[in-house]
């Protein structure tokens, strides 16, 4: 016994048509298919139009309009596919006629117009709505389209991800039940079924119990109705839709990237026509929704992907700088689960087990290591993992979806994310079950439409929501930065001591400065010893005070060369600059300067930051001066105040620091940006005239401009200038 399925039935080769319309099919030769039903419309047997012209047919049926044949032919034999239409009166009937090209032939369909007519100017206001509803693109395209075709029920249907469809948005009669949210197996719409709707946007029956009319000439095998409208529908359908207490159906395509992602679905429980400007402009409503839901998940994504992309350039950063990468695992496991929607995250390696949020136990945890004990990829994830619970374990609460991390391939260092167990309560339209009836006569089984479409509830356990493709994604990045910062860790070691003797090579940018400065303190040391050997009657107060000024040299120049070295690390490394929001590091100096420096009633403000480009580590020293400087400084008579605040000017962004402290005398050729340079009236704070010079290098480093105004006892300001490219 033989068992057919539904997507074995060849819909498109059914040789048949809806009744209330007309087909002629021609090739090369002539008209070759037609209608048994064009007696009625040209008085003309079959034979007799068999073999015509296809201009011979547009002259029969109208021969009041101006066929322009060569204009026809330009417009369906073009790149894509696009009809050719025509209002028409046949016995004072009203009729739109089209014509397409198809699989070598041409078609010529006709069928009734509904005596509604379409206004034009209707269009923009049905554009208008759905972009003022763009937010509710679905929903608000049901209720234009059931405005249009007047049907009963007009729903929103998502093909999901095992091919089953989900009702997300409809419009309905106030007498008739929602289905929002009901389940529809995937069966119901079998696979040709999907090809046929991803190549034909807009179809309609207008009775489903209505004859059907064959269409005569050549094999219906040898006739492809894909692009048909008229096309007959499976008798299968049929019944489906006569089961579900509907006599009427039309559809509208939802396709999204160039695949089938969802249908509008009509239905109307008496017979009702869809004229061809209807479904024109379904159709055209129903791409326009499209765009606006496209539109909206890009905006969404394109956040997603901001801050993921933040938080990786951070953790990169991290990494590279910092020597424990389990420690900064650890630090950034918060943010790593909050992106991915995770209810816990555990860090496993050589020196223990870190875990954050809810997790299974060690004991359950022991088991996903178990189960995946031969997989070797850098990622695993599932949402359905399968527990085996020991007895002595009572109302377990566990976690199907797991994604694992293999962070160091070969190191057993690993990273796993998990997600709790979700019930699920589905609504079905319906059992969904495929019903087989057996034909005895032909010994066969053929499927058979559900009778029932009463909601059916399902409790579905086991399984956690399933991971997004963007959120595996972001997974996948955090290997390869990992990774990658494993990598440049190793070739960094390797080439350490060529950066060794760059380092000492830099020193000798300092050669000038060295030998013009040191020569006060050596001059000191130079005259206390001579006045100390040359001198035999000196007293004990002079010796002291001599032997203070040889220590107090000593120890600058001690100081000079510790701060020369710091200096010389700013100037020579080779730096990648990018597009950063310095906000977080302004707030982190912040706190770290006030307890450096024990104050405690500043008053701080901070405006907004605008992004600029430059070297993450480089805008943390520079910030780091300017704003310890500002808060070291401060004033002994007022409240210490700061002020941070940038702003756009042309192809620059200008960042203001603001301080009312000590101020500085910037009188004619002083330079506040020389190496060890103090004022005078910094004397009693702690420093040694290196951050400033550190700043300038910096400032340099980034092509960037720096100027400052000051007055004392009043504050200083700097303003920094970043160029935007």
């Amino acid at each position: 016994m033989r068992q057919l399925e539904c997507h074995q039935e060849e819909i498109h080769l059914c040789g048949k048509i809806q009744f209330g319309g007309f087909l002629f099919v021609f090739n090369n030769s002539g008209c070759v298919a037609i209608s048994e039903n064009i007696t009625d419309l040209l008085n003309r047997t079959i034979d007799q139009v068999l073999g015509l012209q296809i201009e011979d047919i547009l002259s029969l049926l109208s021969q009041e309009t101006e066929w322009n044949l060569a204009e026809i032919e330009r417009q369906i034999n073009g790149q894509v596919f696009i009809r050719f239409v025509e209002r028409i009166q046949i016995d004072k009937i009203e009729y739109y006629l089209s014509i397409y090209s198809y699989d070598e032939k041409k078609y010529i369909e006709i069928e009734p117009c509904n005596e509604t007519h379409l206004k034009e100017t209707r269009l923009f206001y049905y554009a208008k709505y759905l972009e003022e509803q763009h937010d509710r693109a679905w929903q608000s395209l049901t209720v234009l389209i059931r405005q249009i075709i007047g049907f009963d029920r007009v729903m929103v249907y998502q093909f999901l991800e095992d091919h089953s469809g989900q009702v997300i948005a409809e419009s309905i009669s106030e007498d008739m039940t929602s289905l929002i949210g009901y389940r529809y197996p995937g069966f119901d719409i079998p696979e040709q079924a999907r090809a046929l709707y991803t190549k034909f946007l807009a179809r309609n029956i207008a009775d489903i119990d209505a004859s059907t009319v064959n269409v005569k000439g050549i094999d219906p095998k040898e006739l492809d109705l894909t692009r048909c409208s008229l096309r007959a529908l499976s008798p299968i359908h049929l019944q489906y839709l006569r089961n579900a207490g509907m006599r009427a159906s039309a559809s509208f395509s939802i396709i999204m990237n160039g695949k089938l992602w969802g249908l509008v679905a009509c239905q109307n429980r008496q017979p009702l026509h869809v004229d061809l400007a209807q479904r024109h402009l379904g159709a055209f409503l129903t791409q326009y929704a499209v765009n606006y839901y496209l539109s909206e998940h890009q905006k969404i994504n394109l956040f997603n992907q901001e801050v993921m992309g933040a938080m990786e350039i951070d953790l990169k950063s991290e990494l590279l700088i910092k020597t424990d990468m389990y420690a900064v695992l650890e630090k950034f496991a918060p943010q790593i689960m909050k992106i991915a929607e995770a209810d816990g995250l555990i860090i496993l390696h050589d020196r223990g087990r870190k875990s954050f949020g809810d997790v299974p136990t060690e004991e359950l945890h022991a088991q996903i290591d178990q189960s995946l004990i031969n997989h070797e990829e850098n990622l695993y994830a599932t949402s359905n993992f399968v527990y085996d619970i020991p007895a002595h374990i009572i109302d377990p609460i566990i976690f199907p979806g797991v994604i694992r991390i293999n962070v160091q391939p070969g190191s057993k260092v690993y990273m796993y994310l998990f997600r709790r167990e979700h019930v699920y309560e589905e609504i079905w339209a319906g059992k969904p079950e495929k019903i087989f009836k057996y034909d005895p006569e032909n010994n066969v089984k053929f499927p058979s439409p559900r009778t029932s479409f009463d909601a059916w509830i399902e409790h579905t356990k086991g399984n956690a929501p399933k991971w997004k493709r963007s959120e595996l994604s972001f997974m996948g990045r955090i290997v390869q930065i990992i990774q990658q910062a494993i990598a440049q860790r190793s070739v960094e070691i390797a080439n350490l001591n060529k950066e060794l003797v760059r380092s000492n090579n830099a020193l000798d940018t300092f050669s000038y400065t060295l030998t013009h400065d040191l020569k006060n303190p050596l001059s000191s040391i130079q005259l206390a010893a001579q006045m100390i050997l040359l001198k035999n009657d000196i007293s004990k107060e002079l010796l002291h005070k001599l032997g203070e000024n040889i220590l107090d040299a000593t120890r600058l120049i001690t100081e000079m060369m510790d701060k020369v070295y710091q200096l010389s690390q700013s100037n020579y490394v080779a730096f990648k600059n990018e597009l950063i929001d310095p906000r977080t590091k302004i707030l982190s100096i912040l706190e770290s300067c006030k307890q450096q420096y024990g104050v405690v009633d500043l008053d701080f403000r901070l405006g907004p930051t605008i992004p600029i480009l430059g070297e993450r580590t480089l805008l943390y020293q520079l910030f780091l001066n300017l704003m310890g400087n500002a808060i070291k400084y401060r004033s002994t008579i007022q409240k210490p105040f700061v002020e941070i605040s940038s702003e756009n000017v042309g192809n620059s962004v200008f960042y203001y620091i603001k301080d009312n402290g000590i101020g500085m005398d910037l009188r004619e050729g002083v330079n506040i940006f020389d190496i060890f340079k103090r004022l005078p009236n910094s004397q009693g704070y702690e420093g040694s005239g290196i951050g400033l010079s550190i700043v300038k290098r910096i400032i340099d480093r980034l092509n960037a401009e720096i100027t400052v105004k000051s007055e004392l006892h009043v504050g200083t300001t700097f303003c920094i200038e970043f160029k935007k490219e």
